[in-house]
């Protein structure tokens, strides 16, 4: 969504690079084989940090090493951070010192904030069993957020106070606006600071992390949860709504615990490599082969990576979230969009300059699209990552 974090861009382009090499037989290349198959998307960090250590290379091996790091921040282990983080930084140092990128990220931590990590308890997460159904704002209760049609919903802390966060499946993590943060009862990392970007083209945008001791959606309440602090909006992230067991995202409301759907219009595949972790749907745009990233932090119908065709160009002002003063500008194109659950005229966006991430598809990247909140005037989402049965149903 426009302005709104994807990724810390350190984490995810040191090990991008590797993945984007050409596919050849190496102890590397086998690792992202086994973290990308069945058996790897659900190992533990102790088994990755394992398959880690079986690569000799020792290039590879800080690659690999940086993936894990990264899947130690998806997962919220906080408290594993500070030792690995510093074993790695001992055996690599020379490469380190020696790489740009991999100096900022190896810099991250000041010992304040990796004593604060190693001092927190366990991540957990306490489900309710029952069904329950929360309304989706379409506006914030902050002044910090602009005025933009979004899924918000409230979200509560340990101390008491509630805030309204964006429900945003396309943020592979949760973040929190500084004042929110304050008036949670953050433990602030306060020697720690990170470089993030945005699919909006926005790069090196500043930031701290943080632990709160409790944040509860409904009845459903995690403890002892790393996020990331900025200047920008409260997004509840992929990370934590992928935690929250089988859910239904309606243009309307959250549904926790619904009834199982035998209704699946198109299958939704539950993805993470680092810290990009997506909901994605095999489509065809324009019948060009491609994933749709399901992105309800997202204000459009659709947008694409990729121009479409230039004779069905319209210009138009954006709308952009990053600075009135600047508006950004997109092309409209008209399409169509070929779903599994059948195929349906479009009319979409390309925004020059964003970052949309690839997609491996048929070995190679092409460019991705974005499927967003607007499209819930037509479809819901059914998430049951579980259960590996989530779904894009027609209403």
């Amino acid at each position: 969504m426009k302005a709104f974090n994807r990724a810390l861009a350190l984490l995810v382009s040191v090990s991008a690079s590797l993945m984007a090499a050409p596919q050849t037989r190496s102890p590397a290349v086998d690792f992202y084989h086994w973290v990308e198959s069945a058996q790897g998307q659900k190992a533990s960090i102790a088994q990755l940090r394992q398959q880690c250590e079986n690569v000799l290379d020792a290039e590879k091996n800080l690659s690999c090493s940086v993936s894990v790091l990264a899947r130690i921040f998806e997962v919220k282990a906080a408290n594993e951070l500070p030792d690995y983080y510093l074993a790695i930084k001992r055996k690599h140092a020379q490469a380190i010192e020696a790489d740009k990128e991999l100096k900022a990220l190896f810099s991250m931590f000041g010992n304040q904030s990796l004593a604060t990590l190693r001092a927190s308890g366990d991540f957990t997460v306490k489900r309710t069993s029952r069904r329950q159904v929360l309304r989706i704002h379409p506006y914030s209760s902050d002044h910090f957020i602009a005025e933009e049609v979004l899924p918000f919903i409230d979200v509560d802390a340990a101390n008491g106070h509630s805030a309204r966060f964006v429900l945003d499946t396309g943020a592979p993590q949760t973040r929190v606006n500084a004042e929110t943060a304050r008036l949670m009862g953050i433990k602030l990392l306060t020697d720690s600071h990170y470089a993030y970007s945005t699919f909006y083209g926005e790069k090196d945008l500043s930031a701290r992390l943080g632990i709160l001791d409790s944040l509860k959606v409904g009845k459903s309440e995690f403890h002892n949860v790393l996020v990331f602090v900025s200047d920008r909006d409260n997004l509840l992230g992929l990370d934590l709504i992928s935690k929250l067991g089988r859910l239904k995202i309606t243009r309307k409301t959250l549904v926790l615990n619904p009834a199982p759907t035998a209704q699946c219009d198109s299958p939704i595949a539950y993805t993470r490599m680092d810290l990009n972790q997506r909901l994605t749907i095999a489509v065809r745009l324009d019948n060009r082969a491609t994933l749709a990233i399901v992105d309800t932090g997202n204000v459009d119908y659709l947008t694409s990576a990729s121009p479409g065709d230039r004779a069905n160009v319209v210009m138009t002002p954006g709308n952009s979230l990053i600075d009135a003063a600047h508006k950004q500008r997109y092309q409209t194109f008209k399409g169509m969009l070929n779903l599994p659950g059948g195929a349906m005229a479009i009319n979409y966006r390309f925004y020059p300059g964003f970052t949309i991430p690839p997609s491996w598809v048929q070995g190679q990247y092409v460019p991705s699209i974005l499927l967003g909140w607007r499209a819930f005037d037509e479809f819901e989402l059914n998430l049951d990552i579980e259960a590996g049965r989530s779904c894009f149903n027609r209403v």
